[in-house]
């Protein structure tokens, strides 16, 4: 048996990855998630609940976000990965102060506090919120609120000469996400027994970021490196996209690595740190990692959404009250930079020191 030590404590898991056929990741379906029967939303409702109790982890389809956004965003992630070095490292993500840009291979190190000195066989490159990617919002007519952390906007966006229609067709999906998961808190509202509307004044301006991924075939056959380490999502929760090559995989309640095979005209949703902590720990925030072991390329597109960074997050009444739950509040934008730090790249730092 390993042991994978997270910031939650040590889990003993086995060492071995366990090819799952999913039957306890459920598949959801999200055709209710705007119906005007209320009794089809708390429906809904009860199949959220069970799979973020019992698993942290599911599948949803008929999430309302075209596939052709979806096909788009994939392709972008290709040509932008396909860019010389030299290229991607004009937008290095050690030049920016809020964790956004380019993150070239092994350049991103896991949390050291909690796995040491490895580093992740990934590349990536991140967005953060910015007005342009919230349908809710006019570029003409709003602007970004105070930011003491330093997490909202600042993204360094290819010029069309290098990429054409890179910068639209991310803000595109960016914008589909955002307004997905609007649509979702409401039904997580409804899970957790309060009002649908319950959330809606912490994510006006939602801390929210997303990145694409690219996660190369193992240079070496026969050795194993991870893409990105075992670890849990900041934020509410995460959309993950999928292509074809399967890497995701979920500490599942037995403790087994379960591989979560992409299933087409589905996305992945998953807990994150700040559902946890509102729910006291009710609602599951997994541990997962991503591994390609495939031998082919793999590119995914996860969108974390979060709360605004001037949120306080603690324990809702509906929670604390059944377990006696005690746990301090959390200022969100303090949290998510505190762990940026711990495994992002920092402003000016190089390549070669992380």
């Amino acid at each position: 048996m390993a042991t994978v030590k997270t910031h939650f404590g040590k889990l003993k898991v086995q060492e071995g990855i366990v090819p799952g056929d999913f039957t306890n990741i459920p598949i959801i379906d999200l055709t209710t998630l705007e119906s005007p029967d209320l009794a089809s939303r708390r429906a809904l409702a009860v199949e959220i609940h069970d799979a973020c109790t019992l698993v942290g982890f599911f599948y949803i389809k008929n999430h309302g976000i075209p596939s052709e956004n979806i096909a788009a965003i994939h392709s972008a992630a290709h040509d932008f990965f396909v860019l010389p070095h030299e290229q991607k490292m004009e937008y290095y993500l050690g030049k920016s102060n809020r964790y956004h840009g380019y993150s070239p291979l092994s350049g991103e190190h896991s949390d050291k506090e909690l796995f040491g000195d490895q580093t992740n066989l990934s590349e990536s490159f991140d967005i953060g919120y910015e007005i342009a990617g919230d349908p809710s919002k006019s570029v003409s007519e709003h602007e970004l609120p105070d930011d003491p952390f330093e997490l909202y906007g600042g993204n360094q966006w290819p010029d069309d000469s290098v990429l054409p229609g890179f910068h639209a067709t991310y803000l595109t999906y960016f914008r589909a996400c955002v307004s997905l998961s609007r649509r979702l808190l409401k039904i997580f509202a409804l899970a957790l027994d309060l009002d649908e509307v319950y959330f809606d004044e912490f994510v006006t301006y939602p801390g929210c970021m997303s990145r694409i991924l690219h996660y190369p075939p193992q240079s070496v056959k026969g050795e194993e490196r991870v893409g990105i380490e075992a670890h849990t999502d900041f934020e509410c929760f995460t959309i993950l996209s999928q292509d074809t090559v399967p890497a995701l995989q979920v500490l599942n309640s037995s403790n087994q690595w379960v591989t979560a095979m992409p299933i087409p005209d589905t996305l992945v949703v998953n807990v994150g740190d700040f559902m946890s902590f509102w729910t006291g720990g009710k609602f599951r925030s997994t541990v997962h990692r991503a591994t390609n072991l495939t031998g082919e390329n793999r590119y995914s597109v996860p969108f974390f959404f979060g709360v605004n960074y001037d949120a306080m997050v603690e324990v809702l009444p509906t929670c604390a009250a059944n377990e006696g739950v005690t746990r301090k509040a959390v200022k969100a934008g303090q949290y998510v930079r505190d762990r940026l730090s711990k495994s992002y790249i920092g402003f000016g730092e190089t390549a070669d020191s992380v």
